[in-house]
């Protein structure tokens, strides 16, 4: 019954927009609104990214999304008179994927936007019995597009922006899967311990996860989604509503949200998730930068439906400096905010968050961005995350958890387009994003439609950071070429080396999730060792544009995968096995 609300609504948005004067959409005419927010997968980014680069024009904002009014002061920050032709190519793609879509409606200050995305994907892997996870896979659900998607906007001048897509596509969970209960002792901060006697009323209460997936777990499979058990019924995906002027913009949201330089993820906010919902005002100038940031998250993890019953709240403030010279610095100070009712007195986005000194409710971490551009076609970056150090006369009773990130980029015009290459290391301490009583992983419930197997909800753990976690040391290496009009060709390894810490690893020597976070090694910690490698391939290449068409492309990515586990007392290995991933899809947008 859900999946044919799909057809309805457009039906019913279609119908209004041709009552409306539907010609304005039929001649192709741009409109939209400064407060417009452009989503982490607009080709605006890496186009803006590789124009400062190349240009030696600094750092563009990491805080990102960004409205489209800032996003046009980022780009007006470069003279397009003094670029040579490859990158004034780069700066009129960036200027391009900034400008709106086609709008059925616009007159008196009003706009009504319709865009349409089809994408048609397939995916094989050829080792079904070692590679059966979704976190088996180098393009994963995440970077899966849906068959189709509607988008819809509505602006009112400058003063309002609201956007909502709807779309129909293949969900993350399958009643295929098998899928086992929780540990008995929980996982972290977010699942309890144990207490029902029977397995049903355990699973209804406490939840279950995959084990084995029936989707990523098949050799072959696609994004066409025929049979209503497969639909993602976790939609929209993005939904936005924005007010704001010139230099501000105030949201409340679900979508995705990144702060950090970081090409293997950030420490504090990343845009890996599907989606995240969260409320967030920002403040910009050309050499300052204020972000507030809610993100309320889910603390239910059971089969059933129930409400929620705590509230859970990421809260985070973020300065940026862009200073002169090539110098960018941001900070943020941070904590998650844990309770069983909502209590406003600490949405103060000016306050201390460390000094919310209640560790029942709160769990403190900060966080420091550097962006240097020492000479044109230069950068070095850094990230460092504290989320727990011990002063100088404090107890040792909890270890020090903090993350390291360094890396240095290189980019210049090349042919039509430009040519950046980077290299990337980064470590994290075991016990980062874990704490007693509240911590940093998330919990995200789907729903798995006609369940003869008894479960209807499924969940996912997560962190809202680093997707990697902690426990871990990696090093990465991109080569990719963008050539406007033409395509994107990359070229990328990385590899990652991790301890035992996990999601169902207790951060208690004993355990006991509810006692102290004294788990003791440095990383990768524990008696073996995880190494995974994975080098891969991609290709997109624009088509021939349909005159009904916005645009369409064509993608290839090639992914090896190997992985075996180390023996830290004697240094052998044992476990290898490799994977041999292909994804391909087309896609058009109207």
């Amino acid at each position: 019954m859900r999946a044919i609300s799909v057809p309805i609504v457009i039906a019913v948005v279609v119908v209004i927009a041709l009552g409306s004067g539907g010609a304005a959409f039929a001649q192709g005419r741009p409109g939209g609104s400064g407060l417009e927010t452009l989503p982490l997968s607009s080709p605006a980014y890496a186009a803006m990214d590789a124009l400062y680069l190349a240009a030696g024009a600094g750092t563009a904002s990491n805080a990102r999304p960004w409205s489209r009014s800032e996003a046009l002061m980022i780009l007006g920050r470069i003279d397009r008179s003094s670029l040579d032709a490859p990158l004034a190519r780069l700066y009129d793609a960036a200027e391009a994927a900034i400008g709106a879509g086609r709008r059925l409606v616009e007159a008196d200050g009003f706009g009504l936007g319709l865009g349409l995305d089809l994408a048609a994907e397939a995916y094989y892997h050829a080792n079904t019995d070692g590679f059966y996870l979704e976190s088996d896979w180098a393009h994963g659900f995440e970077s899966r597009e849906p068959l189709a998607r509607l988008r819809l906007d509505l602006a009112l001048d400058e003063l309002m922006y609201v956007y909502c897509d709807l779309q129909y596509g293949r969900n993350l969970v399958s009643y295929l899967d098998e899928v086992s209960s929780m540990p008995d002792s929980g996982v972290g901060a977010v699942v309890g311990e144990r207490t029902a006697a029977d397995d049903s009323a355990d699973r209804a209460e406490r939840g279950v996860y995959v084990e084995r997936s029936y989707i990523y777990g098949s050799g072959l499979m696609s994004n066409v989604v025929i049979h209503s058990y497969d639909f993602d019924f976790e939609w929209p995906k993005r939904a936005v509503a924005t007010i704001g002027g010139e230099r501000w913009a105030a949201s409340l949201a679900r979508d995705s949200v990144s702060w950090g330089n970081g090409r293997s993820g950030n420490f504090v906010l990343d845009g890996h998730a599907d989606f995240n919902d969260y409320a967030r005002a920002t403040a910009w100038s050309d050499r300052f930068k204020y972000d507030w940031v809610n993100v309320f998250l889910p603390t239910r993890t059971g089969t059933s439906e129930a409400p929620d019953d705590g509230f859970r709240v990421f809260m985070g403030h973020r300065l940026e400096f862009r200073a002169r010279g090539g110098l960018t610095l941001a900070l943020s100070e941070d904590v998650m905010y844990r309770n069983d009712v909502f209590d406003p007195r600490y949405l103060n986005p000016a306050f201390i968050y460390h000094n919310l000194n209640n560790r029942s409710m709160f769990n403190a971490i900060a966080h420091l961005e550097l962006d240097w551009s020492p000479a044109p076609g230069w950068k070095l970056y850094g990230q460092y995350a504290l989320d727990q150090g011990r002063a100088p006369n404090e107890s040792s009773a909890q270890a020090n958890a903090m993350a390291y990130l360094g890396g240095v980029e290189r980019g210049v015009a090349a042919g039509p387009g430009a040519l950046t290459a980077s290299v990337e290391l980064a470590w994290t301490d075991p016990l980062l994003y874990r704490r007693d009583g509240v911590d940093f992983i998330v919990v995200r419930q789907y729903f798995c439609h006609g369940d003869p197997g008894g479960y209807g909800y499924v969940t996912r753990f997560d962190y809202l950071g680093y997707p990697y976690g902690g426990d871990v040391q990696l090093a990465r290496a991109d080569i990719e070429y963008l050539a406007p009009g033409v395509g994107t060709f990359a070229a990328y390894a990385t590899a990652v080396r991790r301890g035992e810490m996990s999601f169902f690893t207790s951060h208690n020597l004993d355990g006991d999730n509810d006692g102290l976070a004294n788990y003791e090694g440095s990383t990768p910690s524990g008696d073996e060792v995880d190494e995974s490698l994975v080098v891969g391939l991609y290709a997109k290449v624009a088509l021939p544009r349909p005159a009904f068409a916005a645009g369409a492309d064509a993608w290839l990515r090639v992914d090896w995968i190997g992985r075996r586990a180390r023996a830290a007392s004697d240094g052998s290995y044992r476990d290898a096995e490799a994977d041999l991933q292909v994804s391909a899809g087309v896609s058009a947008s109207l």
